[in-house]
C-alpha cells in the first residue's frame, strides 16, 4: 500500500503495476486490487496491471493477452 500511495504521489496519469499480489494472501491480494481499483477511478489515473492470475481480471476495463511475446487477444474482460 506504501509503494501505491508513492506512485500516485506526483499525480501521474498512468500507473504502471507489475504483480502487486504475487506475495500476498489472497484476503491481502483482494484488498490491494480494491484499492488500486479505488484509486484509479478516484484520481482518473490509467492503471496497467500486469498479472498473472485470471482472478485479477474482473475488475479490468480492458484486458490485453500476451502469449510468448505475442499479443493474443483484446477486449472487455471475460466473466
Amino acid at each position: 500500500r506504501v509503494n501505491i500511495a508513492r506512485a500516485l504521489m506526483n499525480g501521474p496519469r498512468v500507473l504502471l503495476v507489475d504483480e502487486p499480489t504475487s506475495a500476498l494472501d489472497h484476503e491481502r491480494g483482494a484488498a490491494v486490487l480494491d484499492l488500486l481499483t479505488d484509486l484509479t477511478h478516484r484520481t482518473a489515473t490509467a492503471t496497467v496491471l500486469v498479472t498473472h492470475d485470471p482472478r485479477h481480471l474482473s475488475g479490468a476495463d480492458q484486458v490485453v493477452r500476451v502469449v510468448d511475446g505475442r499479443l493474443t487477444a483484446q477486449g472487455a474482460p471475460v466473466p
